[in-house]
C-alpha cells in the first residue's frame, strides 16, 4: 500500500475559492468543490476556511456520524508534516 499523498499548506491556498475548494481539517485536506452547493450551512462558510487549518471550525459546529463519514468521499492528501508543526507552532490549530 502507498504511503498517503501530501501537500502543502501553500498548496492548499491556492484552492480557495467557489470553483476550486480545499480544507484542511485534523491535518488531512479535503477537496470540497462539488459539496459547495449541498452543504446545509451555505457554500460560503467553507470556502472562508480555506487556506488555514480549519478543523476548530469543523469542531465547533455539531456534525452528525453520517456528516463526518461523508468526509472521507472527500479526502485527497495529509497535510504535509513540516506544516502541521507550523501550524501548531502559530496555534493555528
Amino acid at each position: 500500500m502507498a504511503p498517503p499523498r501530501t501537500v502543502t499548506l501553500e498548496e492548499c491556498k491556492k484552492h480557495g475559492s467557489f470553483e476550486d475548494c480545499w480544507l484542511i481539517i485534523d491535518e488531512k485536506v479535503y477537496d470540497v468543490t462539488h459539496f459547495l452547493e449541498d452543504h446545509p450551512g451555505g457554500s460560503e462558510i467553507l470556502v472562508t476556511a480555506t487556506g488555514r487549518d480549519a478543523t476548530d471550525d469543523f469542531e465547533d459546529v455539531v456534525h452528525s456520524t453520517t456528516a463526518r463519514k461523508q468526509m472521507e468521499e472527500f479526502y485527497i492528501a495529509d497535510l504535509d508534516a513540516k506544516d502541521c508543526v507550523l501550524l501548531k507552532a502559530s496555534g493555528s490549530q
